[in-house]
Parts: structure tokens; sequence; C-alpha cells
């Protein structure tokens, strides 16, 4: 379909329509029917309609979407997922379209819209076929989805989340009160992750893997060297509130006397060790004889996971 066509078209059904198929298995009204696309023998297309909203289909005819929003996927919890599947199945079927690809035109093949941890799960747990809900459509309604998906279950971190609304910006010529609407987020919000883009990668690069916060980016977004701020906020194990005085100092010319004193390497290892067992940022802040400890935490599955491991 032409870039003209798709913009015309917008979201058509709507992506609450679209989003809600995935959370009611085997239930789908006959406006919104599923077509699955087979190549016959003579290689024309015959379309065919399941008895039901779900379908069964075999794990090698899915593919991954290489524009999937969401680039970093939690191994901890990725393994949990594949126990629970290897264990009960797939509860919940994903959100597919009919692709094709040049080397492999003698089977159907759908790529995932949503729920792509599911099938990586499913493929780890072995599975031969997941259930799918199949529907058709365009390049534009497969990246919303995907981004309000996320974005509605905070699996994406804010820089997959601001290039996820870059695409949508500069791929469909979206404005940013589109997009806002779309993914059911304000127009200022939508206009503060773009910024983010703006960071010099090592910044981008501590964001994505949580090293800072979005509130650590804002603060130093519009510092004279935001790259040596970063660094700084991560060696230091500097707060919010101590990197935003910072910056204000700097600014004010006397920066340089207001870096608070390192880590005690000590201090440093502790937290290391602690991050690493708990798969969290922790921040430890020891000021002889007590002190304060930090765990960071992204999810309410992380807060639970975390809870196990403490009462444990």
């Amino acid at each position: 379909m032409s870039d003209k066509k798709i913009k015309e078209r917008g979201l058509g059904r709507g992506l609450s329509a679209l989003m809600s198929d995935i959370g009611i298995p085997g239930i789908v009204d006959d406006s919104n029917r599923a077509v699955i696309k087979k190549n016959n023998a003579s290689g024309s297309n015959k379309d065919v309609r399941p008895k039901s909203g779900v379908t069964m289909v075999g794990i090698n005819q899915l593919v991954r979407n290489p524009d999937q929003p969401r680039k970093y996927f939690d191994k901890e919890k990725l393994q949990e997922l594949t126990d629970s599947i290897r264990d009960k199945g797939v509860l919940q079927p994903i959100l597919v379209r009919p692709i094709s690809i040049n080397n492999r035109q003698s089977e159907s093949l759908y790529q995932i819209v949503a729920g792509e941890r599911r099938w990586q799960a499913s493929l780890s747990a072995k599975l031969d076929a997941m259930p799918v809900l199949i529907r058709d459509l365009t390049d534009q309604e497969v990246l919303e989805i995907g981004v309000v998906e996320n974005v509605q279950r905070a699996d994406l971190n804010p820089i997959e989340e601001a290039h996820a609304y870059k695409a949508l910006s500069e791929q469909f010529s979206r404005t940013q009160q589109d997009i806002a609407k779309s993914v059911g987020k304000s127009r200022p919000h939508i206009a503060n992750m773009l910024r983010l883009l703006t960071l010099p990668l090592i910044a981008q690069e501590y964001l994505a893997k949580g090293s800072i916060s979005a509130g650590h980016a804002r603060a130093i977004i519009a510092a004279p060297d935001p790259a040596e701020l970063a660094d700084a906020i991560v060696d230091k194990g500097l707060s919010v509130r101590e990197a935003e005085d910072w910056v204000r100092r700097i600014k004010a010319g006397d920066g340089k006397n207001s870096i608070p004193a390192q880590k005690d390497a000590n201090v440093r290892k502790v937290e290391n060790e602690l991050s690493d067992h708990l798969g969290l940022i922790v921040n430890l802040r020891h000021k002889s004889p007590g002190g304060e400890l930090r765990i960071k935490y992204k999810t309410g599955e992380q807060l639970e996971g975390l809870i196990k491991r403490l009462k444990s």
C-alpha cells in the first residue's frame, strides 16, 4: 500500500478494537474475523476463514518484526515465561499479519505484530505451534500497535519509546498530536521523549540500560557537555536532584566546585554485586554508621520478583 493510501486510511478500525482482540481469546465479531492467506499448489492465494477468532500456527511460520519498538528483553523474566509456557502452554494468543518472503513462497508466513516475548518463550519451550489472531494490517498500524502495546505495559525503555515516536513521525508523517492521540499520551510527553534523541549516544545508552533515569536525562539535556555529566552521574551515583543542582551551578559558573565526592570503591563494588544479583539498578549511600539502599524497578513484575528474592 502506498504512503498516500496509508495516510488516508489512518487506523481505520481503531487501535482499541485491534488491541482488545488480544485479550479475548476465541472471541471475534464477524466484521473483524481473521483471514488466513494460504498459497495453493499453483502459487495463487486462497483465503480461508478460521472457525473462530483464534487459530493455531506453526512456530516456524512466525517471523519477528524487524521494526519492533522493543529491543531489550529481560532474560530472567523471559525464562520465567518460558517455564510457565512449558508447564501450562500459551494462555493468550499473539497478533500477527500475513506476509510473504521471496525464498519461502511455498508456506504461509505471518509477521508478529504484538506478542514477540510470548513467541520467544514458546521457541525456548520448544513448542511446535501457538495460538494467533490474524489481521490484515498496514505498516503504520503495525508500528502503532507495537508502540501502544509496549507503552501501556511499560515495556519500552525511554530511548526505545522515543525511537518509536520518531519512526511514526518520519515514516508516516504523523504529527506529535496525532501520535499522542494514538498512544494515549499528552503532546508534551511526546515532545519530551523525542528531545531525548538529541542527547549524545553515550547518554542514550546509559538511559536505555537504566544506568540513568529520564529525570537525569532531562536535567542534563541542555547542559554544555551532557556526555560528561552522564558519565559523572553513573560514576558518582548522583540522584536526579543532585544532577539538577550540579547543572544549575555549572550554568552559574561554579560547577566544578559543586561535584559531589566520588563514591568509595568498596561501596561501588557492593552496588555492582547487588545489581548483578538482582538484575536491577542499586544505589547505596553509606554514611557511617548508617546509610540508605535504593533499588530501582520499572514494572510491577520486577517489584514482585524483588519481593520474592528478599523474602527468600
